[in-house]
């Protein structure tokens, strides 16, 4: 498959879907190889059910082997997606779910494939039983899915980059890296100044400016090279861990644990030390892609600095005002002779003024005091960045004390320019160390995505207490102790059933084609469900409901259920129509439940017998017919077709039928009238009793 187009159920319409979804042709065919049916269904306009029959097609190309050459009838579909159905409640993922239904059953010439599914899923039934209860891992891996592409990064309006040269400059802006941060071609040391006052950050490519002295005030990095993009914009590599931050960390602690307690050595490429190395860097970072509380403690303290000293600002002034007030209110002032007569010369306003404010300073220099150490110890400040909360508060006596806000404003500045740095080396050290497990974090998920696909078949195993069957190329099927899956819901315990068919046990030679007489409600329904339950996860490589259990590998299952009442003579022909596919040569596997009822009994007889004429010429082929006509059929017949039955063998205390469920072979079981009408005899009285006792004598004498 080298296109798209190459496939059936894709046309230009969809084709040109896939790639727009996917990126290109050649991405659109990775996901169809891979049999991801949960990434196709993401695509607008394709269906889960769309995608699993796109995936179908894949394997048909690709490995020989078509689901619709195997199932070859409706009935056979209808157990198949009841299994897989069942398969899928075990998944824990949405991609599990989906890739489920993309196993199918594969054709006798897939035999070493089927061995090779085998011998595989032999491991993970073995891991469902030590792991099958672990609630720690079922959370983890509820949490898998596949990583997604991250948020655009909002560009950032703090940092600039500037470079000294044309060429770094096109660069950039082919990497687009214009897109998160603004990029300068910048010639003089002036220009380069006057444009980066305007950020809290500057990023300098190249060595022109290397040697040049900065203002004080400036955060600038330099870079001699061309700068790679954890360096210049770490957010856009932490963007992707973030957008995945639960999928990779769910992942890390579903290998954890499946390492710790078994020995599968799930993702192999990834050692210990690096899983360590990996999850302690996921965990530096948020699901925003900002750094976590308590990674850094100084910038914790900035963010906090910046959070609330608005807040802490006010406090401090308000209770400066209120302290000096205070401290005023109870202070009294005394004048000598001098000093009052003093106020009355030439100097006196100014003279009183200095001698008062002699009196006000010392509570004024106290009270601004108290409300510095209060704005420290409150945000928790350092030496240098007291500096600027010096200059918040004026020398000069003023009261109500004000505070001046272009050195608030600087004081801000210097905090955030502070921030910027700390938080811009700190995510660079984490972009450095995640940007090479990006590729690794992919592959890690996907391979815990593909576990829990084979998990589930696993836990399905160990649920229904399922086995790996025996395989070999002569057509036949052989149970032991096995039961019909679908009825685990409606019975708490179901009686475990034998039967062979084309391979000999005791009492049989190993005939290929049968008839399964018996009661009504005796089972037969649910034994040809059990043999086509065991035919398809059998040659799906899967495990069986069974005890043990022998397939011999066909190529085909034709399955006919039961047909509701006799059928028009155009029904009739249609139905005798789908009959007609045994004819084929190929190996194949034949289950009929009550053909009579397409007509009246007689002709019924002499199709049925003729069909399994056919059959029974065939030597790749095994057939199970039910049918109520057996002695009919046997007359009609130039073989000896040999027939078992199920047989109810009475009535219990409480009226209820006993039956044996398990066929007894080369036996012509007895039919349910006799044993209905006993019972009715038996729970009736008076007239309704004689009435009952009179047909229950027709059996006797017959008998």
């Amino acid at each position: 498959m080298n296109g798209l187009i190459e496939l059936p159920g894709i046309g230009e319409k969809i084709s040109n879907k896939l790639i727009d979804h996917f990126g290109s042709e050649r991405a659109a065919l990775e996901v169809l190889r891979r049999h991801d049916v949960a990434s196709l269904s993401a695509v607008p306009g394709i269906s889960e059910k769309y995608a699993v029959s796109l995936i179908h097609e894949v394997i048909a190309q690709e490995e020989g082997a078509s689901i619709e050459d195997f199932l070859q009838t409706p009935e056979a579909f209808n157990v198949y997606d009841k299994i897989v159905g069942l398969m899928r409640s075990y998944a824990h993922t949405s991609y599990s779910r989906a890739k489920l239904s993309t196993y199918i059953p594969y054709p006798s010439n897939k035999a070493d494939r089927i061995r090779a599914i085998q011998a595989e899923l032999k491991g993970y039934i073995e891991l469902a039983k030590k792991l099958g209860n672990d609630v720690e891992l079922s959370a983890a891996l509820k949490k898998a899915r596949y990583l997604k592409e991250p948020s655009k990064v909002a560009k950032s309006r703090d940092r600039a980059i500037f470079t000294d040269n044309k060429k770094d400059y096109d660069r950039l802006l082919g990497e687009h890296i214009d897109r998160y941060l603004d990029v300068y071609c910048i010639e003089n040391m002036g220009e380069l100044v006057d444009v980066a006052k305007g950020y809290s950050q500057s990023l300098i490519l190249g060595s022109k400016f290397a040697g040049a002295d900065f203002p004080e005030d400036m955060n600038v990095d330099f870079s001699e090279g061309a700068g790679e993009a954890w360096w210049l914009v770490p957010e856009v590599v932490i963007s992707f861990f973030a957008a995945n931050k639960e999928p990779i960390e769910a992942s890390l602690e579903a290998i954890r644990i499946i390492r710790s307690k078994s020995d599968l050595n799930i993702c192999n490429y990834l050692d210990d030390a690096k899983m360590l190395e990996l999850s302690q860097e996921m965990g530096r970072i948020t699901p925003e892609g900002e750094l976590e509380l308590g990674v850094d403690p100084e910038i914790d303290r900035l963010k906090s600095v910046l959070m609330r000293y608005n807040e802490v600002l006010k406090a401090a002034l308000k209770k400066a005002n209120a302290d000096l007030h205070d401290r005023m209110e109870n202070n009294t002032v005394t004048l000598k002779g001098s000093q009052l007569l003093g106020m009355f010369g030439e100097k006196g306003e100014a003279g009183l003024k200095g001698m008062l404010e002699k009196e006000v300073a010392k509570a004024y220099v106290e009270v601004v005091g108290e409300a510095k150490s209060f704005i420290k110890e409150q945000l928790a400040l350092k030496p240098f960045e007291m500096q600027h909360v010096d200059l918040m508060f004026n020398d000069d006596i003023v009261y109500p004390i004000e505070l001046n806000y272009r050195a608030v404003d600087g004081f801000k500045n210097a905090v955030n320019r502070q921030l910027v740095k700390r938080s811009l080396d700190i995510k660079r050290n984490s972009a450095k160390r995640l940007s090479k497990f990006e590729a690794v974090c992919k592959d890690m998920v996907r391979d815990t995505l593909e576990f829990d696909t084979y998990f589930a078949i696993g836990l399905f195993a160990l649920d229904y207490d399922l086995r790996l069957p025996a395989v070999n190329g002569h057509a036949g099927i052989r149970v032991t102790d096995g039961y019909n899956i679908f009825l685990r819901d409606h019975a708490q315990k179901v009686e475990p059933v034998s039967y062979a068919v084309g391979i000999k046990v005791k009492d049989t030679k190993g005939e290929r084609v049968v008839i399964l007489s018996g009661v009504n409600s005796g089972g037969k329904t649910t034994m040809l469900d059990l043999l086509a339950q065991v035919v398809i996860l059998g040659q799906m490589g899967f495990p069986v409901p069974a005890g043990s259990a022998e397939i011999g590998l066909v190529d085909e299952l034709l399955y006919f259920s039961k047909s509701k009442g006799t059928l028009t003579a155009g029904a009739f022909e249609t139905t005798i129509k789908g009959f007609s596919r045994v004819v084929s040569k190929n190996s194949k596997v034949v289950l009929v439940d009550e053909l009579e009822s397409i007509t009246e009994p007689g002709a019924s007889a002499k199709i049925i017998a003729g069909i399994l004429e056919t059959l029974y010429d065939n030597d790749c082929s095994v057939a199970v017919f039910v049918s109520h006509l057996a002695e009919q059929i046997r007359e009609n017949t130039k073989y000896s077709i040999r027939v078992d039955g199920i047989e109810a063998k009475g009535l219990d205390a409480n009226l209820n039928l006993i039956v044996d469920r398990t066929p007894r072979y080369n036996y012509l079981a007895k039919s349910t009238p006799e044993l209905i009408v006993e019972r009715l005899t038996r729970s009736s009285d008076g007239d309704k009793k004689e009435f009952y006792q009179k047909l229950l004598a027709k059996f006797k004498s017959k008998n």
